[in-house]
């Protein structure tokens, strides 16, 4: 709620600038709502999955997509001997050890790469186990009309962006903020964090 408060009032500052100030203004909007948008994919993920996480699931009980990022997990750990006699180690856990405490690394499991375009935020959602075809229709207006405009502000570059782009793109971040937000209650409400075979 903070965030959406704080982008509000950024677009009032928006709605009433005088010429002279409304680019300055805008561009500065950008910017926060990039920000947003960011902070609020990668904190509600991580939030989420940490909370799985103190469930204490044990691997067979966790959705398909949680498993991933738990094995993925202890993959990297016996990656790091590449000897076949290490290799094996995870094949005999994967067929034998499923009902053990799931783990995965709550730093490592949601990474935004610092642009958080939308092959990036596929990614973030598919880890999670929310679907990316709400999102799909919007890759242009987050590719393009976010984070590339968000780049070119951050590196100094120009930009002329209109009173009524700047709410357009407000309205449709907001929008997918709260779509974000509404899936992530129901993966919770609907359990969706666990195997449902």
């Amino acid at each position: 709620s903070w965030r959406k408060k704080e982008l509000t009032l950024f677009k009032s500052r928006i709605d009433i600038a005088e010429e002279e100030r409304l680019n300055s203004e805008i561009r500065a909007g950008i910017v926060m709502l990039y920000s947003h948008w960011e902070g609020f994919v990668k904190n509600s993920t991580s939030y989420y999955l940490f909370y799985v996480k103190q469930l204490k699931l044990n691997y067979s009980d966790l959705s398909p997509c949680l498993l991933t990022l738990s094995l993925k997990t202890k993959l990297l750990e016996f990656n790091n001997n590449s000897s076949h006699e290490e290799q094996l180690k995870f094949v005999d856990f994967v067929q034998n050890d499923l009902n053990q405490r799931a783990f995965w690394n709550l730093e490592k499991a949601v990474d935004t790469k610092s642009n958080l375009n939308s092959k990036v935020l596929q990614n973030i959602l598919s880890v999670v186990g929310i679907s990316f075809n709400d999102f799909e229709l919007k890759s242009n207006l987050i590719d393009e009309k976010l984070v590339k405009n968000r780049n070119t502000i951050a590196h100094g570059n120009y930009l002329s962006f209109s009173k009524e782009d700047y709410s357009i793109l407000h309205a449709e971040i907001v929008g997918m903020i709260n779509n974000i937000f509404n899936q992530i209650t129901n993966l919770d409400v609907l359990k969706k964090y666990k195997n449902s075979a």
